[in-house]
């Protein structure tokens, strides 16, 4: 089983999770599409209904299901040895990059950025999302924190903190044949803090309206950049009415190979 399954994640992920389609929106989902470590497969679903023929990876032996394209055993240092060069026209590397030892392996994020564009063709996009840097100051955060097994990270002025910088993804994917077309804020993570015994009907019930929600304020308002950060205000303010969480925030960079 996976990590998501093991902590049942097809549970709390609508709780927890941003929009797939603001990750990966409909007019991008088009090709040959690589979906690195997939979890339980929503994303890559997703992007399958969309047209797109999609390969997912995993990086256990076994795969959570066989409705998918699975390729297992793909540890993030081993990405360029298992497909051939530009295979693809887009690579999803979603909550992956912020685990620089995760596999085990010490695939840090120059690697692992490295294997990605041997495997895109020439023009080809990398979509990644990622916790962003931050400190955990209040006891929600902490609980995160050994949840997710986030590696602590120095900050600029020598505190700890967790997640990737942003500046360091900049440099790695510039350094590494990449130009970058847009570097943003997707909707922060709204983690559960008060769920604990709740039955899991109740918990897949609330996980629908949950989303249900997000997409109400984030789709079909559909705002701007500049008034975006007002509308995920709203937004949260009414899932607060619904239950108890602590954000985190989550960034989405598009880059696009040379």
């Amino acid at each position: 089983m996976t990590w998501e399954a093991n902590r049942s994640w097809h549970v709390m992920r609508p709780l927890v999770y941003y929009l797939i389609e603001n990750l990966v929106p409909r007019e991008m989902a088009d090709g040959r599409i690589l979906d690195f470590s997939a979890g339980l497969g929503d994303l890559s679903r997703y992007l399958t209904e969309q047209g797109a023929e999609v390969v997912s990876t995993l990086p256990e032996a076994t795969a959570p299901n066989g409705e998918l394209n699975w390729v297992t055993g793909i540890a993030a240092g081993r990405i360029a040895e298992t497909f051939e060069a530009g295979l693809f026209d887009l690579a999803v590397a979603r909550m992956v990059l912020q685990f620089p030892t995760w596999e085990g392996d010490r695939a840090d994020p120059d690697t692992v950025v490295e294997e990605f564009g041997q495997v895109l063709r020439p023009g080809g996009r990398l979509v990644i999302a990622f916790h962003e840097f931050a400190m955990p100051l209040d006891e929600g955060r902490r609980e995160l924190v050994n949840y997710l097994g986030l590696p602590p990270r120095e900050g600029p002025h020598g505190e700890t903190g967790y997640g990737l910088k942003v500046p360091m993804l900049v440099t790695t994917l510039q350094n590494r044949g990449f130009d970058i077309e847009t570097a943003e804020h997707a909707e922060p993570f709204t983690f559960p803090t008060s769920l604990e015994g709740v039955d899991e009907g109740v918990l897949e019930r609330l996980g629908r309206d949950v989303m249900s929600t997000k997409r109400r304020y984030l789709v079909d308002r559909a705002p701007g950049t500049y008034e975006r950060p007002g509308v995920i205000r709203e937004m949260l303010e009414e899932l607060a009415e619904m239950f108890r969480f602590v954000t985190w925030p989550i960034v989405r960079v598009v880059a696009r190979r040379r």
